[in-house]
């Protein structure tokens, strides 16, 4: 077993990215959502406990008349028995704090992801070392709390994050994953931040990436590709209703959650995930994997929610060819090629519906291109399947030579980095309907460079960091 607990050692202060300064009591909030969650508990006030009716909006526990308690990025800590059972939360903010007893195990499951914890070592022991990305590690725990309840932590190492734009990019891809609550996505489930660390703790997907199905030459008939991207085209269906989109789409960030089955794809990373705003300024906003980002986004133009329809698309196609549709051994054309949206599609041996639903997902003109909600009322996935099929990876068999793309980041037209993406913090409200979207954008084509790629690996203070099964794309 791996042992960290000394990097992660408790202290009586931190340094910290992820809190804010605002309150923990503030003025009552006029327009908040439905009610997320509620119940009765006991609140301790001036050494007393008063049994009170509270109700959560999100992150924002309605009080009373006058007062609202805002928990996000609260720390959060846990009174425990001597049994190391839960029996009361203290949440602390700007110097305040409130307790909370009588049954909150309920309520400790639904507020953690929005608050921020200390002591991981008390709470979770490593298991394994999954893998090292490219400025993050992944880590199998297993929790102390719960028996057997296994969890992967994606560990950012606070050292690399030296400017605004950075921090504002952790900051913005933690707002995402609160955000989210879906069973085709590896949901957050809480946090933790020291002075060195900030562990982001995900739900387990036990299957492989559809990538690794891929590289296995893993055959898909059209009952399988429906089971596989049904599902997938739901969520993203799900995240644009949110207004929310993840902006990398690719078989490396398609995950089963089953290692028996592969009928529970689920996205993952969302370093790249922000929300649309109708001025289409974003922190990154040339960002994506190439090969899989629309064109509109190599073409710099103002793009709208269907870009993820676009990365389906392509994705559709290598199920459906065993090819991709702009691979060339010179990386320039293959960019050119994403870039112009040239696709062949003769290579495509399926049946004509399949072959339309494809057409339509990689259409180049985005102003025409289907929404998710759209291309679900296609007739390839309102057809009843006769038989739902199980399948396996077949292994020990040739490679199909469809490899891992690393994600890539345009900040502009004259520079290209590889590494993941950090967003704007930018909001605004959702858009109703892709028609007004495409009645306000202009399309106005701009000049673009394809400079070369430069490689960016941080040195890491704690893990030893490496590639694994990302590729250079030069």
């Amino acid at each position: 077993m791996i042992n960290i607990s000394k990097l992660i050692k408790q202290r009586q202060q931190y340094s910290t990215i992820l809190e804010d300064n605002s309150k923990l009591f503030i003025k009552p909030i006029d327009e908040l959502g439905d009610v997320t969650f509620r119940g009765e508990f006991l609140i301790e006030k001036n050494g007393k406990l008063k049994k009170k009716q509270i109700q959560f909006q999100q992150h924002i526990l309605v009080y009373s008349k006058n007062k609202h308690i805002n928990i996000l990025n609260a720390t959060l800590l846990l009174h425990l028995t001597n049994l190391n059972e839960i029996e009361g939360l203290k949440f602390i903010k700007s110097g305040t704090s409130i307790d909370i007893y009588n049954n909150v195990i309920e309520l400790y499951n639904y507020a953690r992801k929005y608050c921020i914890q200390r002591d991981i070592p008390e709470r979770y022991k490593i298991t394994s070392t999954l893998y090292y990305g490219s400025n993050a590690t992944f880590l199998q725990l297993e929790s102390t709390l719960q028996h057997k309840a296994v969890y992967v932590a994606k560990i950012y190492e606070k050292q690399n994050y030296t400017t605004q734009d950075q921090v504002s990019g952790l900051k913005k891809e933690v707002q995402i994953l609160r955000q989210l609550n879906h069973s085709q996505i590896s949901n957050l489930v809480e946090i933790y931040e020291n002075d060195e660390l900030i562990f982001l703790i995900m739900e387990e997907l036990k299957g492989e990436t559809l990538q690794g199905l891929l590289e296995n030459s893993q055959e898909f008939n059209e009952s399988q590709i429906k089971q596989i991207m049904r599902p997938l085209f739901e969520c993203v269906a799900y995240l644009h209703n949110n207004n929310i989109f993840h902006r990398d789409i690719k078989p490396q960030n398609i995950k089963f959650r089953q290692s028996d089955d592969y009928l529970q794809p689920c996205l993952i990373d969302f370093s790249l995930a922000d929300n649309w705003n109708k001025n289409g300024r974003y922190l990154f906003t040339r960002c994506g994997s190439v090969g899989y980002v629309a064109p509109e986004v190599l073409q710099d133009k103002k793009y709208i929610l269907n870009i993820d329809v676009y990365s389906l698309g392509v994705i559709l196609y290598i199920l459906a060819t065993k090819k991709h549709p702009f691979e060339d051994a010179e990386h320039s054309k293959k960019i050119l090629k994403n870039y112009n949206g040239k696709v062949d599609f003769t290579q495509v041996q399926c049946s004509q519906i399949l072959l339309d639903l494809i057409r339509k997902c990689l259409e180049v003109d985005f102003t025409t291109r289907p929404s998710c909600k759209e291309i679900l009322s296609h007739p390839f996935f309102s057809n009843r399947i006769p038989k739902l099929l199980s399948f396996k990876i077949k292994d020990q068999r040739k490679s199909t030579g469809i490899k891992s793309a690393r994600i890539i980041h345009f900040n502009s037209a004259n520079n290209l980095a590889l590494e993941e993406s950090m967003n704007s913090l930018s909001q605004s409200k959702s858009p109703s309907s892709f028609g007004s979207q495409r009645r306000s954008l202009k399309l106005q084509k701009q000049k673009t460079v394809f400079p070369e790629i430069n490689i960016s690996q941080s040195k890491s203070k704690y893990f030893q960091t490496r590639y694994t099964q990302y590729e250079s794309l030069n």
